[in-house]
C-alpha cells in the first residue's frame, strides 16, 4: 500500500513537472488594490504612455492637483504640480500628454517639459482628448449656472468652441462630448460645430469611449448605473449586472478587440465581454469610488480613493491582473 501511495505521489509530481504547473491559482486573473492611501489627493484619470502609467488627481477641496506614475513595479507621487486638482489627462504619444482641471487649468507636458496652458474659465474643465491636429477640452460650473463648455486647441491656441450648454460637459473622446443630460458629435473641419447627440431622458453621462467612431460606450446615471451604446444612430441601454455596480457609474474604456471595462463608486469593478456575460468583483478589494479605467500593459487599472470625503483625499489603484501585490507610493526623485 505504501509502495502504491508512493507511485501515486511520484506520478503527480512528474505530471506536474510536465504540465509546469497543478497549483489552479497560479496566473489567474483577479480583482485586487495595486496601491492605497496615496498621497496628494483623489486620483481622476489616467493615461498609459508606454512602460508607465501616469494618474492625476488632487485635493478635492481646492487644494492642489497631484501627478502619480506606475512603472509596473514601483509607485511615485509627485504633490502640487498645480494649483488647482486635475481632473483629466490624456495622451496621444508617448511622451506627450495634456492634462486639465479646475478654474480652467490645462498643462501640456513634452517629453517632462511641462508648459501651463490654462484658459480664461472660472469653470472646471473635466475631460480632454487629443486628436492629433485638435486637442478637445470639456467641462463647465457645476455649482452655479450648471452649463457647459468645450474649448478646442488648433495650431497651438486655444479658443472657446462653445459656451453656455445646457449642461456641464463631463468627458470627450475623439469627436464625441457628453455630460449632464448632453451629448455632441463635433463635426466640420475648418469650422467645427456641435451637432446634438443628447442621450434618451436627459441621462447624466460622465464618460465616453469607443470602439470606432460608430460604436461608442457611455456611462453615468446617479442612484443606479448606466451604460449606454450608439450604434446605428441612436442610443441603446445595456444594461448593467447590478453585482458590478448599483449606483452611478464613472468610468468606462475599450478598444478594438478589447472588453467594456467600467469603474463606480464602492469598488464598483466589472467587465462586459463579447458574449455579453458580465464579469464583476462581487467582492470589491476596496470601498473606495473609482473615477477611471484604462488598459496598460498586460492589467487594466481602475484609479480614485476617498472622492467623497471632505479633505485629506488620498488615491487608490485598483487592478485586474495575475499579481496580488500591494505596493507602497513613495515620492518621485
Amino acid at each position: 500500500m505504501m509502495a502504491l501511495n508512493i507511485r501515486v505521489a511520484l506520478t503527480t509530481v512528474l505530471a506536474c513537472g510536465v504540465l509546469l504547473s497543478c497549483d489552479p491559482e497560479e496566473d489567474k486573473e483577479a480583482y485586487t488594490v495595486l496601491a492605497d492611501r496615496i498621497p496628494g489627493g483623489t486620483l481622476l484619470s489616467m493615461a498609459s504612455m508606454g512602460d508607465e502609467a501616469v494618474f492625476v488627481g488632487g485635493q478635492l477641496d481646492g487644494g492642489k492637483g497631484v501627478i502619480v506614475r506606475y512603472d509596473g513595479e514601483t509607485i511615485c507621487y509627485e504633490e502640487d504640480v498645480t494649483d488647482r486638482a486635475l481632473w483629466w489627462i490624456h495622451s496621444a504619444r508617448e511622451g506627450e500628454f495634456y492634462a486639465v482641471g479646475e478654474a480652467g487649468t490645462i498643462i501640456h507636458s513634452v517629453d517632462g517639459q511641462r508648459t501651463d496652458e490654462s484658459v480664461a474659465t472660472s469653470s472646471t474643465l473635466f475631460g480632454v482628448f487629443d486628436a492629433g491636429d485638435r486637442v478637445i477640452a470639456v467641462g463647465g460650473d457645476v455649482f452655479g449656472t450648471k452649463e457647459g463648455e468645450v474649448w478646442i486647441r488648433e495650431n497651438g491656441t486655444w479658443i472657446l468652441l462653445q459656451g453656455g450648454l445646457p449642461g456641464v460637459a463631463f468627458k470627450a473622446w475623439n469627436n464625441w462630448v457628453v455630460g449632464d443630460g448632453i451629448a455632441y458629435h463635433i463635426e466640420g473641419g475648418a469650422t467645427p460645430t456641435l451637432v446634438e447627440r443628447h442621450p434618451p431622458n436627459d441621462t447624466k453621462l460622465t464618460t465616453v469611449v469607443g470602439r470606432s467612431d460608430d460604436e461608442i460606450y457611455a456611462v453615468g446615471g446617479v442612484a443606479t448605473p448606466t451604460l449606454l451604446k450608439w450604434e446605428g444612430g441612436a442610443w441603446q441601454d445595456v444594461p448593467v449586472n447590478l453585482a458590478c455596480a448599483n449606483m452611478g457609474l464613472n468610468g468606462v474604456w475599450t478598444e478594438p478587440g478589447e472588453n467594456v471595462w467600467i469603474a463606480g463608486f464602492f469598488g464598483s469593478m466589472g467587465q462586459l465581454k463579447e458574449d455579453g456575460s458580465w464579469d464583476c468583483a462581487t467582492s470589491p478589494p476596496t470601498f473606495e469610488t473609482f473615477h477611471v479605467v484604462a488598459k496598460h500593459g498586460d492589467e487594466i487599472l481602475f484609479a480614485g480613493g476617498n472622492f467623497l470625503d471632505q479633505g485629506g483625499n488620498y488615491g487608490t489603484i485598483g487592478r485586474f491582473g495575475t499579481s496580488d501585490t500591494i505596493l507602497t507610493a513613495t515620492a518621485c526623485e
